[in-house]
């Protein structure tokens, strides 16, 4: 699968990912739900009082689908990082501020989550963008 090159296919697959969460539809709903969970790198969209995140993982691949990240046995977290960080002009970085939020969000669809993300390795956001 081929990375994405502009902010709208950035934000394509941050409306597939709202899809899933808003559908509850089985398996998809699943799916997305344990991508937030085991993120490492997150871009954080404000939505007024709220805040929702994006795996970097699913989200830095080109029109990006369950199907699509299931059977893409080359995905990796460390391409879709670079691209997005040019793409959005920063680096993600550790931020105690938003990690307290990220905990918020997955309180909110009923997510567990340990202080640490998967691979015992501190959790990492690009700066907060508005939603388009």
């Amino acid at each position: 699968m081929r990375l994405i090159e502009n902010k709208e296919e950035l934000f394509a697959n941050i409306r597939i990912l709202d899809k899933y969460l808003a559908d509850k539809t089985e398996p998809f709903y699943e799916f997305a739900l344990n991508l937030i969970k085991k993120g490492i790198c997150f871009v954080v969209i404000k939505e007024k009082n709220s805040y929702r995140f994006y795996p970097s993982r699913f989200i830095g691949y080109y029109n990006n689908s369950m199907d699509a990240h299931l059977n893409n046995p080359l995905k990796s977290g460390i391409d879709t990082n670079q691209v997005i960080s040019e793409i959005l002009g920063s680096k993600p970085k550790v931020n105690p501020e938003l990690d307290k939020h990220y905990q918020e969000f997955c309180e909110s669809l009923g997510l567990v989550i340990s202080d640490k993300s998967s691979f015992g390795v501190e959790r990492k956001y690009w700066p907060v963008i508005e939603e388009q």
